[in-house]
């Protein structure tokens, strides 16, 4: 019997749909990794010029000493000159943090960092010009671990997205301002190409992470320890060469006319000496805030003790090398072992420092055979998130003129008061990041050890 108009037009209607929806039901996760994008990107850029703190002041002063005096820039960096709101700035990072911020006065060129009776001002244009680098680095870090986790979309999508909505990735590049997040995608890029076997580019990235951040080298030198077990000692030495040489590449033209002293000074004795932490709510450092603690509430003379520290850390680091020598771990393993140690140990953690081992632990919780190391790294790799909900996040909206504080109706939807706690609960939690890193550390070594299915050198 024909079949009916009625009958058929049901059946065209389905059809038509079923053809129309064809490409979005393909698609779906590159769909909601757009609008998870579409998310990040707004609720950094939103906060971007109207949130700042001390650092993007003193960056702009930098980028205006680094168009005036060029490649001699390291001479300056000291932060002596009277364009600095803040004399004596002890922060100076590698070339690549110079050269952003240059560029980044190309996009605000009227822009101004002034300090008048200890008033800082910086011009909004300047707050979002300096975030941009970091908050594309993010959006970047978010498509580096959609591309390297393995597995399905789903998968891949729920890593990115941890990423991407992280509160820490959000605070740091759209409300502080650092530019953390650029080293860990330099050093991210470096390890998914390690474990995809593209060792020479990973060496590559890794040198670019190091002259961006320096404290990247704790992590990379743990990789490169743990790489001799995978790698001939000649593939060692080249890729090893290939990190040398984009440190020396970035490096030689700003030492050329004669600025060797300032500029190793500046890299490598960087930030201040041992001494009591203050404020406590920015205290990062477990031993460093304890100790502050105990000589803030009891009255102890705990001075000798944090000068203990740094041989606390070096003897701490020396024991995950050798570690990274002997025991079958992943290069990816050591590397966060290792900056696990650093920051658990140092006498000075800032908070942007967290920045770099979240995405190598989601990266690393995607990647392994261990269930329980898969937990613990997505343990680590949320709890810095805890502390946006610690701090006074609406201070970031009105210590520096302009003020905005209009902010603050908004924020405090999301819980984020305009109050400290007391020192307690920054010296709790900075020792349970303390705890948690040595833990993993110590588990890496001993139970996460089976032999991994990483071939490198080989293309």
């Amino acid at each position: 019997m024909p079949e009916t108009k009625s009958q058929s037009t049901p059946s065209v209607f389905r059809d038509r749909f079923k053809s129309c929806t064809a490409w979005p039901r393909r698609h779906i996760h590159l769909i909601i990794l757009g609008l998870v994008l579409i998310i990040a990107a707004f609720i950094r850029v939103w906060p971007a010029s109207i949130s700042s703190g001390p650092d993007p002041a003193q960056f702009w002063a930098f980028a205006k000493v680094f168009q005036q005096h060029g490649l001699n820039f390291y001479r300056y960096a000291d932060a002596q000159l009277d364009i600095f709101p803040m004399k004596g700035w002890a922060y100076v990072y590698p070339p690549i943090w110079a050269i952003i911020t240059r560029v980044c006065l190309f996009f605000s060129p009227n822009s101004s960092a002034v300090s008048v009776a200890g008033i800082v001002s910086v011009s909004p244009s300047w707050r979002l010009a300096v975030k941009i680098p970091i908050i594309l680095a993010d959006m970047a870090i978010g498509l580096l671990l959609y591309w390297g986790v393995p597995g399905s979309k789903t998968r891949k999508l729920l890593f990115s997205t941890l990423w991407l909505l992280h509160p820490t990735a959000w605070y740091e590049s759209g409300v502080f301002g650092q530019f953390d997040a650029i080293a860990a995608a330099f050093l991210l890029t470096c390890f998914i190409f390690l474990i995809k076997g593209k060792d020479r580019l990973a060496f590559l990235f890794a040198g670019l992470a190091i002259m961006t951040k320096q404290h990247t080298l704790f992590a990379v030198g743990m990789m490169v320890i743990v790489c001799k077990q995978y790698m001939s000692w000649r593939r060692l030495l080249t890729n090893c060469a290939i990190t040398a040489g984009v440190v020396a590449a970035i490096s030689l033209p700003f030492m050329v006319t004669g600025n060797f002293y300032a500029y190793f000074h500046s890299i490598l004795l960087p930030g201040q000496g041992a001494g009591y932490s203050s404020p406590l709510c920015f205290t990062f450092s477990g031993p460093s805030s304890l100790l502050t603690y105990l000589h803030n509430m009891l009255g102890w003379d705990t001075s000798t003790l944090i000068t203990f520290t740094l041989p606390l850390l070096i003897i701490g680091l020396s024991a995950t090398a050798v570690l990274c020598w002997f025991r079958r771990i992943t290069p990816l393993q050591g590397a966060l072992a290792g900056f696990l140690v650093f920051i658990s140990l140092s006498n000075q953690v800032n908070y942007q420092y967290l920045i770099v081992y979240i995405p190598l632990a989601i990266l690393l919780a995607a990647t392994t055979k261990f269930k329980f190391e898969r937990i613990f790294a997505l343990v680590i790799a949320v709890l810095p998130a805890v502390w946006v909900w610690l701090d006074n996040v609406p201070w970031w909206f009105n210590n520096l003129e302009p003020h905005f504080y209009w902010a603050n109706h908004i924020l405090v939807h999301f819980g984020l008061y305009q109050r400290y706690l007391p020192d307690w609960v920054y010296v709790s939690f900075a020792s349970l990041l303390m705890c948690t890193g040595l833990a993993y550390a110590v588990l890496a070594f001993t139970k996460w050890t089976k032999k991994p299915e990483l071939e490198t050198g080989s293309r």
